[in-house]
C-alpha cells in the first residue's frame, strides 16, 4: 500500500467557539494528504483533469477520536487502499507529531469519470502509476 505523510497547522478559522476544529475540516485535510500522495507518485489532479480524467468523491467517512485544537500541528498519513476499474480508495489517519495515537481516521472512495461526469475506466497509465510499489 502506497503511503504519504504531510503536515498542516490548525488555523483559527477552522475552529469553533470552543477552540475545537469543526468536523468538516478533517475532509479538507484528507484532500491535502491525497493531493500530496498523488504528487509523490508522479501525477497531479491538474494533470489528470487536463487529460479528461476526474476523481469525484463518491463516499467519505471519518471517525473522530480526540479533539483537535487551534494551532496544533497535525501529521496526515494517507494510504492508497484500493484501485479498481473505475474507482480508487484512500485511507487517512491524523496524528500529533511524535505520537501513534490517531486523532481521527478516515476513508474516501473516488469514481473515475470523464468531463461529462460519465464513469470511465481508470486509464492504464494512472493505474500503473498508482500501482507501483
Amino acid at each position: 500500500m502506497r503511503r504519504s505523510v504531510t503536515s498542516v497547522r490548525v488555523r483559527y478559522p477552522e475552529v469553533d467557539r470552543m477552540g475545537v476544529v469543526h468536523h468538516t475540516y478533517f475532509f479538507v485535510w484528507f484532500e491535502v494528504g491525497r493531493t500530496e500522495l498523488l504528487r509523490e507518485l508522479g501525477c497531479t489532479y491538474g494533470e489528470m483533469e487536463s487529460q479528461g480524467v476526474f476523481m469525484p468523491v463518491v463516499e467519505a467517512a471519518c471517525r473522530y477520536r480526540v479533539p483537535v485544537r487551534y494551532d496544533e500541528v497535525l501529521r496526515i498519513e494517507t494510504a492508497l487502499e484500493e484501485i479498481a476499474a473505475s474507482r480508487v480508495a484512500f485511507q487517512y489517519q491524523l496524528h500529533r507529531p511524535g505520537t501513534d495515537r490517531p486523532l481521527a481516521e478516515g476513508r474516501t472512495v473516488h469514481a473515475t469519470v470523464n468531463r461529462e461526469g460519465e464513469v470511465i475506466r481508470l486509464p492504464v497509465e494512472y493505474r500503473d502509476l498508482l500501482s507501483r510499489p
